[in-house]
C-alpha cells in the first residue's frame, strides 16, 4: 500500500526503500514500510515520482504481494491548501476507491502544534479536501511522534489485513495493460504539465515583448535573468511530457504490505 506526503514534508527518496518490521506479537507475517516522496518533493518532478511509483507497484503486483494499508502524512501545521489539493488528485487517481478503504490520513506534528489551531485545521481538512476519501473509507489518524500512537496507526492497518487492497494504477498497468500515459494517474500528471507549458509560452512571449519595450540595462538584464529561468522551466517541463509519453510502466508516500 502507499502513503505519501503532504506539503511541507521535503524528502529526497532516490529509490523506494522496503523496511521490513518484524513483530511477532503483532503479526506473524512481516509488516513491510515503503517510503515514498511526496508529490511536491524538491529533487524529483511529479512525472519522475510517479514513475518510480508505477515500477514499484507493478513488481509489488506481478509478485502477489498485498498492500495492507496506505499511510498519507500530512503535517498538521501546514494550513496551505493549494499544495495539498494538488497532492490529493494525484494520489486518489493512483489509489482509486478500493484502495483508499484502507487508506489513513495520518497527521503529524501533534506533539508541536497548538491544540487549538491544529483541532481547527483538522476540521477544515476532515470537511475540505478530505471529506471525498473519507466518504470512500479512509480514516483519518493522529501521530504524536509517540511509540504509542505509532502503534496505534499500525495496529488499525493491522485489523484490516483480511481486506488487503490493489491500487487502480497496478490494476490498469498490469491487468489492462495500459501504458503510464493511459492510466488515471498518467493522464492527470499529463494534463497538468500541458497546461502548465501553455502558460510558460504565453508567459515568455509576453517576456519578449518586455524586453522589446525597455532601454534600462538593470530592467533588461532582470528580465532577460527571468526569460532564461522560464525557458529553462518550460524545458523541463517538456522533458516530462516525453518521458510520460514512452514511459511502460517501469517504476505513495509510505507503503504497507504483507508478504
Amino acid at each position: 500500500m502507499a502513503a505519501g506526503n503532504a506539503p511541507g514534508l521535503k524528502s529526497c527518496v532516490d529509490n523506494v526503500e522496503p523496511l521490513k518490521l518484524q513483530c511477532i506479537c503483532k503479526s506473524p507475517q512481516d509488516i513491510i514500510f515503503v517510503d515514498i516522496p511526496g508529490f511536491d518533493d524538491i529533487c524529483k518532478s511529479e512525472t519522475e515520482i510517479l514513475q518510480m511509483i508505477a515500477v514499484w507497484v507493478k513488481q509489488m503486483y506481478e509478485q502477489n504481494v498485498k498492500l495492507a494499508g496506505i499511510l498519507y502524512f500530512h503535517r498538521i501545521t501546514d494550513s496551505k491548501k493549494a499544495g495539498v489539493m494538488k497532492n490529493l488528485q494525484i494520489f486518489q487517481k493512483l489509489c482509486g476507491s478500493e484502495a483508499l478503504r484502507n487508506t489513513i490520513l495520518t497527521t503529524t506534528m501533534w506533539d508541536e502544534a497548538d491544540r487549538t489551531f491544529g483541532e481547527r485545521e483538522e476540521r477544515n481538512l476532515v470537511q475540505g479536501c478530505w471529506k471525498s476519501m473519507m466518504s470512500q473509507g479512509a480514516k483519518t489518524m493522529r501521530y504524536w511522534n509517540t511509540e504509542e500512537s505509532a502503534w496505534d496507526i499500525i495496529d488499525h492497518v493491522l485489523s484490516r489485513r483480511q481486506r488487503q487492497c490493489t491500487l487502480d494504477l497496478q490494476k490498469e498497468l498490469v491487468a489492462e495493460g495500459k501504458g503510464l500515459l493511459k492510466t488515471g494517474a498518467g493522464e492527470h500528471v499529463f494534463g497538468e504539465l500541458q497546461a502548465l507549458v501553455k502558460w510558460q509560452r504565453d508567459s515568455l512571449h509576453q517576456l519578449r515583448a518586455s524586453m522589446g519595450q525597455h532601454d534600462d540595462e538593470v530592467i533588461l538584464n532582470a528580465l532577460k535573468e527571468e526569460y532564461d529561468e522560464l525557458r529553462r522551466q518550460k524545458e523541463a517541463a517538456m522533458k516530462d511530457i516525453e518521458a510520460l509519453k514512452l514511459h511502460r510502466g517501469k517504476r505513495l508516500l509510505h507503503l504497507l504490505a504483507f508478504r
